[in-house]
């Protein structure tokens, strides 16, 4: 939150220099008007973030294994990937597909240690070993939770 109080003394200053600077133009009140209102709703966005809600519980189970996928639509092995997952229909493991934009395209998910495992690259047809790494690591982590 220090951040932003920054900001917000930032914008007091230049209200402050603007006061005892030339005339106060309508262009100028209407950039720091539109200026602070940005970050009051940062400062608004931050603070919900920040704050749990009450109705999310801390650490949930996750029922299915996930598997996250970061691709984009020009990326071929992506693509050839979407293909295959979709060829093999109900597989057991909830996919949630993430595009990425200064990524490198890759395929993450929890390992059984609760780390992130993370391959990069695709192969048609290893959808199926994959999908296999994906479900025991969820299983080894629901065993040592239990």
């Amino acid at each position: 939150m220090t951040d932003w109080m920054t900001v917000s003394g930032l914008v007091a200053l230049l209200s402050f220099a603007c006061a005892f600077s030339d005339e106060p133009t309508p262009s100028r009140v209407a950039d720091l008007a539109t200026l602070a209102a940005r970050v009051s709703e940062l400062e608004r966005r931050v603070e919900a973030l920040e704050v749990p809600t009450v109705s999310e519980p801390a650490a949930t189970a996750e029922s299915l294994p996930v598997l996250e996928i970061h691709s984009e639509t020009w990326c071929g092995p992506c693509q050839v990937l979407k293909a295959d997952l979709a060829a093999l229909g109900n597989m057991g493991v909830e996919v949630r597909w993430v595009r990425f934009s200064d990524r490198v395209p890759a395929m993450r998910w929890t390992g059984p240690d609760g780390k992130m495992q993370t391959v990069t690259g695709y192969q048609k047809g290893t959808v199926g070993s994959l999908l296999d790494r994906v479900k025991a690591a969820h299983v080894a982590r629901q065993g040592k939770s239990e």
